[in-house]
């Protein structure tokens, strides 16, 4: 161990400077605003596109309800009757008239319309709760994925830094004839592949980063960086409180119910087409008086009625109507059933997850970080080769991430199962 103390002070090979330097720069030059959890999942919910799309659907279904129940528009009408032969003035008319007319669907109709609109409504109210669940899971999903994405880099910078020791300490056993110049040039070689690791590394933090930018509505090229937070509590749910708040409160289960509910009135609507729709005019003659005609100005007074007497079309729309009700049941069926499916497929990813935190973090890296120290310390006194010691260092890196990876899945998994509940459940919690 004081090998590894004193070698630590030593100068990093000519490849760690210039990754250093090249990185170092890029760094300086972006003025990156730190985001918690909180804060991205409060933006994206508030900012992404596709949630003001789909609360701008919901407000749109709401202003039509009182359009459905609406009635027409009035008609008014000017005819000009009795124009002399041979002439195109219509002014010369002996007689004017005007007539309003105004259609009556019947209230039993506009009343079915009415609950039809609103049940439309309400399924484009799920469905914006629903989009904003959605992003909400969106946006912790590339939140922990950058946060993977940092820490892999970071855990890559750590490891080269461990090589860099290594290609020291070969290169003093070479000098004292205790190792082959084979080991220090394959240390070099090693290192010089971790400089290209962590380009890749760096190139996959840009891409999350990029996604983080994209679902809080923001330019994807927007400098930013986040806080490192793991939020969900134990595995410890109740999964049958888990399932009945789903089944009666998740977006996607009402947003099914109500598209039921609004077949049902498409039902009572086709049916109610067999009821008679009315029309009533109201119209007044202007006549022209000279010295030969002398009949006064009269009004009259129309009702007409609609009558659905083509029985074969009503009975066809109350046929598809109620095919269209039992193809919405069996979806809400059909939900209901992925629902259940969702929340245990959630709940045994989250168990598992919890499982491997507890096992890399309580024995695997501490086995590997004893591996590795006690490597080091036997290549350092010639009793093992370096090969040996490589392989002890990439377990190191490899359980040090398979561990945050494990920290990161737990999370998706819990926001997962927040998904598949259709609310968010976790604000903070014990850290595993």
């Amino acid at each position: 161990m004081k090998v590894i103390k004193w070698f630590q002070h030593k100068t990093l090979p000519l490849t760690a400077v210039l990754v250093l330097g090249i990185m170092a720069p890029a760094m300086a030059a972006e003025v990156q605003e730190t985001l918690s959890l909180k804060q991205v999942v409060d933006t994206a919910v508030k900012s992404n596109p596709a949630v003001i799309e789909s609360q701008k659907r919901w407000e749109e279904k709401q202003a039509r309800i009182p359009l459905a129940k609406a009635l027409p528009n009035p008609q008014f009408g000017i005819m000009k009757d009795d124009i002399p032969n041979g002439s195109l003035n219509p002014f010369d008319a002996m007689m004017t008239e005007y007539t309003l007319t105004q259609e009556f669907m019947n209230p039993a109709k506009l009343k079915a319309m009415g609950k039809m609109a609103g049940s439309d409504a309400e399924m484009a109210k799920a469905n914006y709760q629903d989009k904003q669940m959605e992003v909400y899971t969106t946006a912790k999903t590339a939140y922990y994925d950058l946060l993977y994405a940092d820490k892999a880099l970071e855990i890559g910078k750590e490891n080269q830094q461990l090589m860099g020791q290594l290609v020291q300490i070969a290169q003093v056993n070479y000098s004292t004839g205790m190792v082959p110049l084979q080991d220090t040039l394959r240390a070099q070689t090693e290192f010089s592949k971790m400089t290209t690791d962590l380009l890749s590394m760096a190139s996959m933090a840009a891409v999350a980063k990029a996604k983080v930018n994209t679902v809080i509505g923001r330019k994807a090229d927007t400098p930013l960086a986040v806080k490192e937070e793991f939020s969900a509590p134990p595995p410890t749910f109740d999964l049958d409180k888990l399932q009945t708040e789903a089944q009666t409160g998740k977006p996607t289960v009402v947003s099914m119910e109500r598209q039921v509910e609004m077949a049902k009135n498409g039902v009572e609507l086709a049916k109610k087409q067999q009821l008679p729709d009315y029309q009533f005019s109201i119209g007044y003659k202007d006549r022209k008086q000279t010295e030969m005609e002398t009949t006064p100005d009269t009004w009259k007074m129309e009702f007409m009625v609609m009558l659905p007497i083509w029985q074969g079309k009503n009975k066809a729309e109350i046929k598809s109507a109620s095919a269209n009700l039992e193809a919405a049941q069996a979806s809400l069926n059909n939900m209901q059933n992925m629902t259940g499916l969702d929340l245990q497929m959630a709940l045994t990813e989250a168990q598992s997850a919890w499982r491997r935190i507890d096992l890399y973090k309580n024995t695997v890296i501490p086995q590997a970080e004893q591996t590795y120290q006690a490597g080091v310390v036997s290549y350092t006194n010639g009793k093992v080769d370096f090969m040996a010691v490589l392989d002890s260092l990439n377990a190191l890196r490899n359980v040090r991430l398979d561990y945050y990876k494990a920290r990161i899945d737990y999370e998706k998994a819990a926001a997962n199962l927040e998904k598949a509940v259709g609310k968010p459940l976790f604000t903070s919690g014990a850290q595993p």
